[in-house]
């Protein structure tokens, strides 16, 4: 198919199809300059302020980095006290519950001396809590079932020293009208420690 023939302003005779090319290329560069004129990048004040901003942010996430660090073996220690004085609680209330008789003065290392009723024909179990010494002059708190001839330890790192320290120090605060009531304390690090104090009733009535 032959394409159409127009006249030109010189005169000359020009396909049409290739006047309509050459509007499209026109066409094409005259929205490509004005893409161009429109266009805008950062300023400097810009630039710094984004730069400010990104110091800003990595500086703060590297301070809770480094907090964070710090904090994590202080919170592993305070954690593995807690356990401790947790755990020495609960054996001794719970054996408290069910003793009938309860020395909570016994000579040393023994802490305390529980004596607990059993089904006949058994005999009555006597258990006895002692201390056994640990470096730095902590204590490890033992559970010895003498009855059974069966020991088991139940914490460690505790703090005993009632005569120096008798605020801070793991001790028999009373034994009144079958009410008993404990402080334990166990050391997180230096001179911080975990302390709680446990109150239990016995249930057993004496003999």
């Amino acid at each position: 198919m032959k394409p159409k023939i127009t006249a030109c302003s010189c005169g000359a005779l020009a396909p049409l199809a290739t006047l309509k090319g050459r509007d499209y290329v026109k066409d094409y560069k005259v929205q490509i300059m004005k893409l161009k004129t429109t266009e805008k990048g950062f300023t400097l004040i810009e630039l710094l302020v984004g730069i400010a901003i990104a110091v800003f942010v990595v500086g703060a996430a590297s301070m809770t980095i480094i907090t964070m660090m710090r904090l994590s073996p202080q919170s592993n220690n305070w954690a593995i006290a807690l356990r401790q004085v947790q755990n020495t609680g609960y054996w001794i209330s719970r054996d408290v519950q069910m003793s009938q008789e309860i020395d909570d003065n016994p000579p040393p290392p023994e802490f305390l001396r529980l004596t607990l009723p059993q089904p006949p024909p058994a005999l009555a179990k006597t258990i006895v809590y002692q201390f056994e010494d640990m470096s730095g002059g902590l204590k490890r708190l033992m559970r010895n079932d003498q009855t059974a001839g069966q020991s088991i330890m139940i914490a460690e790192y505790i703090y005993y020293d009632p005569v120096n320290d008798p605020y801070d120090s793991t001790q028999v605060i009373s034994y009144l009208n079958r009410k008993f009531t404990v402080k334990i304390a166990a050391v997180i690090s230096g001179d911080e420690k975990v302390i709680r104090q446990y109150e239990t009733m016995q249930r057993v009535p004496a003999p």
